[in-house]
C-alpha cells in the first residue's frame, strides 16, 4: 500500500511542479501582455499549451495508478472517471490515514496553486482586452479602414474623401 502511495504522491508532486511552472509562465505572458511582446506572448501560448497537456497526462496517470493499484475505484469514484475530483480521489483511496493526510497536504498545495493560475489567466485577459485593443486601432488606422466614420479638425468627412483623419469612430 505504501508503494502505491508513494507513486500517487510522485505524480502529484509532478502535478504540483507542472502549475508552478504555468504559474511562471502566466506571470511572464503578464508582462509581455504590458509590453506588447507578441513574440512573448506567441512563446507563453505555447508552453501554456505544452503544460496543460503535461497535467492532463498527469491526471490520467493518477488515475490509472489509482485503479491499479486499488481495483474497484471506479466504483467508488462514480461512474464518470474522467471528471473525478483530487479530494473525492483521495478520499476514497483505502490507505492508512498517515498516507492520506500528505497526499490531503498536496491536494491543498495544489489547490491554492490552481487559484493563483486562475488568477492570472482571469488578469490576463483582460490586459489582452485592454493592451492588444490599442494596437487593433493603431492597426486599423494604418490600414486607412474606409468602412469607418473618420474625423478630422473640421468634423466628419465623407466616405468620398480619403485626407489624413485625427479619429476614426469605433464601430
Amino acid at each position: 500500500m505504501e508503494k502505491a502511495a508513494d507513486n500517487i504522491q510522485n505524480l502529484l508532486k509532478e502535478k504540483l511542479a507542472c502549475y508552478q511552472q504555468l504559474h511562471l509562465v502566466l506571470k511572464a505572458e503578464k508582462k509581455a501582455i504590458g509590453t506588447i511582446d507578441l513574440g512573448m506572448i506567441w512563446e507563453t501560448t505555447r508552453a501554456k499549451k505544452d503544460l496543460a497537456g503535461k497535467i492532463e497526462t498527469l491526471r490520467n496517470n493518477i488515475l490509472a495508478s489509482c485503479q491499479s493499484h486499488f481495483p474497484g475505484m471506479d466504483k467508488k469514484l462514480g461512474k464518470k472517471t474522467d471528471s473525478f475530483s483530487l479530494g473525492a480521489l483521495v478520499h476514497a483511496l483505502p490507505l492508512p490515514n498517515k498516507c492520506k493526510n500528505d497526499l490531503r497536504q498536496l491536494k491543498r498545495t495544489i489547490d491554492k496553486e490552481k487559484d493563483i493560475v486562475a488568477h492570472f489567466i482571469k488578469s490576463n485577459e483582460i490586459q489582452i482586452k485592454k493592451h492588444l485593443s490599442v494596437v487593433d486601432n493603431i492597426m486599423d488606422v494604418i490600414g486607412n479602414n474606409v468602412a469607418q466614420a473618420r474625423y478630422t479638425g473640421k468634423g466628419m468627412m465623407p466616405q468620398t474623401r480619403k485626407p489624413n483623419c485625427l479619429f476614426m469612430a469605433q464601430v
